[in-house]
């Protein structure tokens, strides 16, 4: 069964700042609707936090290895899959460490 969750969230301050920001470059520069962008942002976020919650322990076992699938099914054919790779390794490694963003 598809899940679908509808989330509505008010940004405040700094975090408001940067989004006018990019607001404001992707109506400048881009054709992506804003629903898609919304849903790239919060998708980034959630990838990154479960990486990082796998990677420091507090995630792991079978729980771990089905999330690993469904963010590699997400994000595999898209520009994301290099810094899923990337916060992988970083995490891996208690995030500690050099991360060489040229790779």
């Amino acid at each position: 069964m598809q899940k679908a969750f509808k989330i509505e969230v008010t940004l405040t301050g700094e975090l408001a700042e940067l989004y006018q920001q990019l607001l404001e470059e992707f109506a400048d520069k881009s054709q992506i609707p804003l629903s898609e962008m919304n849903r790239t942002l919060l998708q980034t976020g959630v990838i990154h936090h479960l990486t990082m919650l796998q990677g420091v322990g507090l995630i792991g076992g079978d729980e771990a290895t089905g999330q690993q699938a469904l963010i590699d099914a997400l994000s595999r054919d898209t520009l994301m899959w290099d810094l899923v790779q990337l916060a992988r390794k970083y995490w891996k490694n208690k995030g500690g460490g050099l991360v060489d963003l040229k790779a």
